[in-house]
């Protein structure tokens, strides 16, 4: 087994990373960094807690053993043991699949060995809500290929034979999307990873390579984060809704199924069939259905 990373050592890759010498530019690195080191803490533990489970230990002795009670390791551990490890039962999309295609053949271009989150942002482009939303931003291939080769050092020399492959970084990002579908879909539906959850994560994770090309180019992330609001924020119920019961005798306000905003005089809802639709949501829909039919929007 490698030997776990010393400070210094996370100091220099941090370097590596930061956009500048500037501290806080550090500190952004250093923080991607610990993230994508939590993650792959969590899914190493998520999968052990799972074979304990097929072993067939109790939660009580499983909870013995990570410092909390039975019902804190049941309501922490029990949705996400119960989904297969790593990618098995997932489904990526057709719109994914291309986006993941088109970073692998950007890295190629750029005669890399590894694809960064910089190219999944440039492949992000090529189809989905994800291409939709970056393109309204005003966010295209030429200004992240510029904004990449500004701020990152590329080998002047090719990276020799063979294909690239998918950075750590990236894969923490995939594996990410792929842990954000699966808690937002509801438990009666397959999980489908798509691009809105792949530019979710990448987007929001201080430091990464693509956040930093964001921010060169002004892109503000809570913009992002309200065109894909609809599209990630769906609690992991059975039917995918919020529960409309409460305490008996008080009535429930109604929320739009899609986004999960309550009713006011700022945000009137449509009815049909035991759903709501709020104008906000309403209006994004018409964005991206007035989109040709060839340049990613949701068809």
């Amino acid at each position: 087994m490698s030997q776990e990373p010393t400070v210094d050592q996370l100091i220099e890759a941090a370097h590596d990373r930061a956009a500048s010498d500037d501290p806080l530019d550090l500190l952004d690195a250093v923080l991607a960094l610990t993230r994508d080191l939590a993650g792959r803490t969590d899914a190493a533990v998520d999968q052990v807690v799972r074979q304990a489970r097929d072993a067939g230990y109790s939660w009580t002795v499983i909870g013995e053993r990570l410092g909390v009670s039975r019902q804190a390791a049941r309501q922490r551990y029990a949705d996400r043991v119960a989904q297969p490890s790593a990618t098995v039962g997932l489904i990526r999309g057709r719109d994914l699949q291309s986006a993941l295609a088109a970073a692998l053949a950007a890295a190629e271009a750029d005669q890399l060995a590894e694809a960064g989150t910089e190219h999944l942002l440039l492949g992000l482009l090529t189809d989905g809500v994800a291409a939709a939303t970056l393109e309204q931003l005003g966010v295209s291939r030429d200004k992240i290929r510029d904004a990449s080769h500004r701020l990152f050092d590329y080998p002047t020399q090719p990276a020799g034979a063979g294909k690239p492959a998918f950075s750590a970084e990236a894969q923490a990002a995939l594996h990410g999307a792929e842990q954000l579908a699966t808690e937002r879909t509801p438990t009666c539906a397959p999980v489908a990873v798509t691009t809105p959850q792949l530019l979710a994560v990448i987007a929001t994770n201080p430091g990464s390579r693509a956040r930093r090309v964001l921010n060169d180019l002004g892109v503000d992330v809570a913009d992002i984060k309200r065109l894909l609001h609809c599209y990630i924020n769906v609690p992991r119920t059975p039917f995918g809704r919020r529960s409309r019961r409460g305490r008996p005798g008080k009535k429930q306000p109604d929320r739009c199924s899609f986004c999960g905003h309550a009713r006011s005089e700022e945000r009137r809802l449509v009815a049909g069939p035991d759903v709501w639709i709020c104008a906000e949501c309403v209006a994004l829909c018409q964005e991206i259905l007035a989109e040709p039919a060839d340049t990613g929007g949701m068809r």
